[in-house]
């Protein structure tokens, strides 16, 4: 124990020498790391950040070696030359030096995405020496990362020990190598993949892609809609002014006489399995076989690709440009309405008639796939909840079914229930009076509640999209989908994730939905749920 607090100790002197001299290496960046005040902090939050001012963004040459990250979703913010050829690396944290009251960024360093380049040949040692302490679950002593050689990304094997990755390479002269936690999909390169996509349709397909907000640093933040094409019309619609930009005064939306099947994705801007799922989603509905096709028959699916795309660009782990965790703030989206991704999301609910909500995220503690329900107290409406995973389960060798998580909500208040779940701590309501309730993984107390599918009651998971899209649109199948980023355990091995299975999770993603739909009770509970709504 007091060697493991020795090596933190060790690692955050470290962190604070290393802040100083970057100081100095980036004196052109004009970036300032003060102390401020929490009343400057939220006088700051009103001022829109600039892309610019972005600490994981450098470009460093030291010894023949360059290092840079200033790229899309890059991340690299200080490079020390310790021997030779031994350098050591730090990441920034999520919104470094900017963090506004309430919100944390520690835990965020994580995600690492830089390229180097040599003038000579030569073999260089690497340290990242700041790996943030929370996630040494998902680090074994002999690990990866990944490596992009001539387009191509590999695993390439580095060693975790005391919360610092270490690797070296044999670098040619001139040869580029990009370095990163895992293959990026940054907001260009979704950008580039559905410009591609919509070429690849089959015809019957209707395929429309639009602007429904932009970031707080005014990228597009789009909505996809993809279905088989048939009777719409434009209808009017109620949007905050935030929404839609380049609508036209008066311009309806254009909605089909079907329901909608709604999915979102990176609003934690570095969980990069996320996209790939997305991907194999989209993969499914463009081979338009026969689930596909059932689906698209009756619905009309909603895409949201990127919800924090200015996170992404920076090259965050998991907060937005303001240093905000955007995936706990829908129950405040009223007070925050600069939170343009969220907001979109609860609009979409309440603007189509969306019956299936999935919201796809990964995972760096628990391991496997797995899903995140609402709780019903009627058995037969959430037996119903429960069949979408229960589908995944029988398709996805990875699935756990013991991780379908659900949170309590007290229906007829319109709250969470939490009575006899947790002991709230005082602190967080000193820290957030206005909030009624404000969780953190200490106040959990999982419990188990059948044999037949067991589960969790999580209030952990409060002001999420899954549970406050039911408590403000009734959409009642709403879901947050995780999956590990790097491992899965199955009859106690241990299997490392490869790209393609990201991609195969949302291909059977595809096929569960449709097989949910041959489940006569499922389909029975779905329309009894829709008249009590409409009636």
């Amino acid at each position: 124990m007091g060697n493991k607090q020795s090596n933190e100790k060790q690692i955050q002197e470290s962190q604070i020498s290393q802040n100083s001299a970057r100081e100095s290496q980036l004196s052109k960046s004009n970036i300032t790391i003060n102390k401020v005040s929490k009343q400057e902090l939220l006088s700051q939050e009103l001022i829109y950040p600039s892309s610019d001012d972005c600490p994981s963004k450098i470009n460093v040459t030291l010894n023949g070696i360059t290092f840079w990250s200033n790229y899309d979703s890059g991340n690299l913010y200080y490079v020390e030359q310790v021997e030779a050829a031994t350098f050591n690396l730090s990441i920034s944290e999520d919104c470094q030096g900017r963090i506004p009251p309430v919100q944390s960024n520690k835990g965020t360093r994580q995600w690492f995405n830089f390229k180097v380049v040599s003038v000579a040949d030569c073999q260089a040692n690497f340290v990242i020496v700041n790996i943030a302490t929370r996630f040494k679950k998902i680090w074994t002593n002999d690990s990866d990362i990944y490596v992009k050689i001539n387009k191509i990304w590999s695993r390439y094997p580095a060693v975790y020990q005391g919360f610092q990755v270490k690797f070296s390479f044999e670098f040619k002269a001139n040869q580029i190598v990009q370095f990163a936690y895992m293959p990026p999909w940054s907001y260009k390169k979704n950008q580039k993949f559905f410009d591609f996509y919509f070429s690849q349709l089959h015809p019957d397909i209707y395929f429309r892609r639009e602007t429904i907000a932009h970031s707080l640093e005014g990228r597009n933040i789009e909505l996809i809609t993809i279905t088989k094409d048939g009777p719409h019309e434009q209808q009017e619609y109620y949007c905050p002014e935030y929404l839609f930009p380049d609508k036209q005064l008066n311009e309806g939306l254009i909605k089909f006489k079907k329901q909608y099947i709604l999915i979102s994705c990176r609003v934690h801007a570095g969980e990069v399995p996320s996209s790939f799922i997305l991907k194999g989603i989209l993969e499914s509905l463009q081979n338009y076989n026969e689930s596909a096709k059932f689906l698209l028959e009756n619905y009309v699916f909603l895409i949201i690709p990127m919800l924090n795309p200015d996170g992404v660009y920076r090259g965050h782990y998991r907060l937005d440009s303001l240093g905000y965790d955007e995936n706990r703030v829908y129950n405040r989206i009223v007070k925050f309405p600069k939170f343009n991704g969220p907001l979109a999301v609860l609009e979409t609910c309440k603007n189509y008639n969306v019956a299936f909500y999935i919201d796809l995220h990964a995972h760096s503690v628990l391991s496997n796939s797995f899903v995140y329900t609402n709780w019903h107290p009627d058995p037969s409406i959430h037996q119903a909840i429960l069949e979408f995973p229960k589908q995944l389960k029988s398709k996805v060798v990875h699935f756990r079914i013991k991780e379908a998580m659900s949170t309590q909500i007290n229906y007829e208040k319109n709250q969470y229930e939490i009575e006899g779940i947790y002991t709230e701590k005082a602190e967080n309501f000193q820290k957030a009076p206005d909030l009624k309730i404000h969780f953190t993984k200490e106040n959990l107390v999982p419990q188990s509640m059948n044999d037949d599918c067991p589960y969790s009651i999580n209030p952990y998971l409060t002001g999420v999209a899954k549970s406050d899209v039911y408590l403000t649109t009734q959409v009642m199948f709403s879901y947050t989908l995780e999956v590990n980023y790097r491992f899965y355990t199955k009859n106690k091995q241990v299997f490392k994730y490869e790209i393609n299975d990201f991609v195969n999770l949302g291909r059977d993603i595809i096929e569960s939905l449709y097989q949910v739909h041959q489940n006569q009770d499922f389909i029975q509970i779905k329309s009894q749920l829709e008249s009590n709504i409409f009636n």
